[in-house]
């Protein structure tokens, strides 16, 4: 059991940006003043859990650097995230780049910054795994993370590319996450997992396990934070520049630079536009 806790442990600190969880975070008295609350969202990458103490340092910091109390509206599935985003609840939020395309083309969100490595999608098998190509997939079953899911789409037109009739060559099997998606791979319940590189790196740092990857997709610019035009333009600069400060300038922003093996940049519309290119039929599929 000591050895389960202190994995746990490192999971909740290792989970990097993402929660799904609702929690307000306070700051010191003196700054709240009466101010109104940020409302602060992130898409559910990983499973729901202690996720929200992961949280807490990051959003008490954005709430001393923005003098306002941060508050989370993150919802636990994908679809319920994005209907949040459609509704335009978030002050602020991490997203997937699908996602991004979506809240910036359709609603009134911005850029803000990114992970600074671009994001492929892995096919992973265990380390021993019989797989040694992408064509012996055929009849396998391999799992991914939630439909609309980055790397599942990018998976899923990776395949189609190199001649898979998706819905005879192999099965299809969408999990809640990308690490319950690398779960099923280290239980033998299916023959591979799609998922990100960081997201194996912060499952193999945390449990020990050893994955391989099969394939590796061409990338798209990564996930990244948006913040919405009605936050002041002066606001949206503090931001920009306090995330992209880290690891320099605090000992939060050097634990998130550590756990999730990036740092942020500023983000750019036009760079998204890779995304806007994919096939809308991938998230149906």
């Amino acid at each position: 059991m000591p050895f389960f806790k202190r994995a746990v442990k490192r999971l909740v600190y290792a989970a990097g940006w993402f929660v799904a969880v609702t929690l307000p975070f306070p700051v010191p008295a003196a700054e709240t003043n009466n101010s109104p609350a940020y409302k602060f969202g992130a898409f559910p990458m990983i499973a729901v859990g202690q996720i929200d103490k992961v949280f807490s340092p990051v959003a008490a910091e954005l709430a001393q650097t923005l003098g306002q109390p941060v508050h989370f509206r993150t919802k636990p599935t994908f679809d319920e995230f994005r209907q949040e985003l459609s509704r335009e609840t978030y002050d602020f939020a991490v997203v997937q780049p699908f996602d991004y395309v979506l809240a910036h083309d359709s609603y009134h969100y911005l850029p803000l910054a990114r992970f600074e490595d671009p994001l492929r999608a892995n096919i992973m098998v265990l380390s021993d795994s019989a797989l040694q190509h992408l064509q012996d997939l055929k009849g396998a079953t391999l799992a991914l993370p939630p439909i609309t899911a980055a790397t599942s789409r990018m998976a899923k037109k990776a395949l189609k590319e190199a001649g898979f009739d998706l819905k005879r060559d192999l099965t299809l099997q969408y999990t809640k996450s990308l690490d319950s998606c690398l779960q099923l791979v280290v239980v033998k319940a299916v023959s591979a997992c799609v998922s990100s590189p960081r997201a194996v790196h912060i499952f193999e740092s945390t449990w020990g396990q050893r994955f391989r990857t099969l394939f590796e997709t061409p990338s798209i610019p990564n996930t990244l934070f948006v913040v919405h035009r009605r936050v002041p333009k002066d606001k949206r600069d503090l931001l920009l520049k306090t995330l992209t400060s880290w690891p320099g300038t605090s000992e939060v922003g050097r634990e998130f630079i550590k756990l999730n093996n990036m740092r942020l940049v500023p983000a750019h519309d036009a760079e998204y536009n890779a995304v806007r290119r994919f096939p809308a039929e991938l998230d149906k599929e």
